[in-house]
């Protein structure tokens, strides 16, 4: 018999929207609300709300009336069903095996990972603790079966065991009423006094075909694990771009700060699934009225992980102004790279330099701006004058003439020297060159000395000696 998980979140829609919130707005007592005109209920509520009084299915005029300051909110299904879709993504870190039961269930098979997490409850202890990284109500139960492990955590039984008996003896238990099957069966069942689903399975199976029908044989059958119904599990995009609607407007991006550290809890979790990288997000931030805002974000070298996503991003959003109120805000992944293996000596640390060098050069740019951060960049051309310049940052110099003995620091024009005055150290480096265009050199170039030791790269040609640059 395989073994199955399956969690329900009763309160995904406000708790999601919560999570992605500062702490102090869950404070405030909120509900969740369906229905028609005055027929609207309760279906979610807050830890506030439920405190002073507020209990699930309760009119909204009652609860309202109870509590004057409760804050209401529509349900939307389709909107609860994607934030299903977006913690499946995050637990897909530690289970494969996902199937999502929208719009507040995740059913997961975990028979394949018993052995990797020393035994059931260490699968158990490892989902747990990556709940923990989201304030969310749940229910968390385990089953033989799909629907057993689905029918107690949604009535609210969190059996967790890896012995068929114990969720056996829970199911016999459970009133028909959180059975899972249609209204109208239901009633059938208990006008003939089956009030537990423990009632129904003790019946023989023809009985319970004749008297109910053939659908009810396949429920029993697929409830006791004989029947498994195929699959459909859960497979991650290969895109990020989500956005959270926010519960009060943001006039600052101070104010949006919480909700990103959220969505780039998200990214890391994107990023990590697909053993990927990053150098640009897309932040952007939606308004009642008027065109969106968008602040792309460039990172010198390669990331993936939220603290340095986010330590770059508050850079770069800190030289940002919000024209408009925020309503909602997005995050978008461009630029995705697989992370590459870095190839390291024992006992020496280039590569740690190199990373330094450029988590540096990144935040400088998110500080300066990127065309603020500049390096030389080399030409293929033998005339010092036109070998280097500076361009946007790049880690890796393109040309091939970089053993070549010379400085980076040239004078804007040569100067006329004594040839006494120095002494030749190395030389001579003769360059003729540009004869196919008006600026043509023919110079002997030496490294040298002066009198005060300062080295110096000095040059002779027809119209005597000059000083071209200074070595550091």
């Amino acid at each position: 018999m395989n073994a199955w998980l399956y969690l329900h979140f009763p309160h995904l829609l406000l708790d999601y929207q919560l999570a992605l919130q500062p702490p102090e707005q869950g404070v405030v007592p909120r509900a969740v609300t369906q229905g028609h005109a005055a027929r609207r209920s309760v279906v979610q509520a807050n830890s506030a709300a439920l405190q002073q009084g507020v209990e699930i299915g309760m009119a909204e005029v009652l609860a309202s009336t109870l509590v004057p300051e409760l804050k209401l909110h529509d349900y939307n299904a389709k909107r609860e069903s994607t934030m299903l879709t977006q913690l499946a993504q995050v637990l897909y870190q530690d289970m494969a095996q996902i199937v999502l039961h929208p719009p507040q269930g995740l059913l997961f098979e975990v028979q394949s990972l018993l052995r990797l997490h020393q035994g059931f409850a260490g699968v158990v202890a490892r989902m747990q603790t990556r709940l923990q990284q989201w304030p969310l109500r749940y229910v968390l139960s385990s089953g033989y079966s799909p629907l057993s492990a689905k029918l107690l955590a949604a009535s609210g039984y969190a059996v967790l065991s890896a012995e068929a008996t114990d969720v056996k003896a829970a199911i016999n238990k459970l009133p028909i009423d959180y059975s899972g099957l249609p209204p109208a069966q239901i009633d059938k069942l208990r006008d003939v006094g089956l009030l537990t689903l423990g009632a129904v399975l003790q019946l023989p199976r023809a009985e319970l075909g004749a008297r109910f029908g053939r659908a009810m044989t396949t429920y029993v059958a697929e409830l006791a694990g004989e029947l498994s119904p195929p699959q459909n599990f859960y497979h991650p995009p290969d895109r990020f771009d989500q956005q959270v609607e926010l519960n009060t407007e943001a006039h600052s991006w101070t104010q949006l700060l919480f909700p990103l550290k959220r969505l780039l809890q998200q990214v890391e979790s994107f990023l990590e699934i697909h053993q990927w990288s990053t150098r640009a997000l897309l932040i952007r931030a939606h308004h009642r009225s008027g065109p969106v805002t968008q602040v792309p974000i460039q990172f010198a070298h390669a990331v993936w992980q939220q603290r340095d996503l986010l330590s770059l991003s508050q850079l770069h959003l800190e030289r940002q102004k919000l024209k408009q109120p925020v309503l909602a805000l997005s995050v978008r992944v461009q630029r995705p790279e697989p992370r590459q293996a870095q190839e390291q000596a024992m006992f020496a640390a280039p590569q740690a330099q190199t990373d330094s060098l450029n988590a540096l050069v990144s935040r400088l740019q998110a500080r300066l701006g990127e065309s603020k951060v500049q390096s030389l960049h080399l030409h293929d051309d033998w005339r010092p004058e036109y070998q280097g310049g500076l361009k946007p940052w790049q880690a890796k110099p393109t040309s091939t003439m970089l053993s070549l003995q010379r400085p980076y620091w040239l004078l804007p024009e040569a100067q006329p020297i004594e040839r006494q005055q120095w002494q030749l150290q190395w030389g001579p480096e003769r360059i003729v060159s540009g004869w196919w265009n008006a600026d043509a050199v023919a110079r002997d170039y030496y490294i040298a000395l002066d009198k005060w030791q300062r080295q110096g790269w000095i040059y002779q040609n027809d119209k005597g000696w000059f000083l071209h640059g200074w070595f550091s």
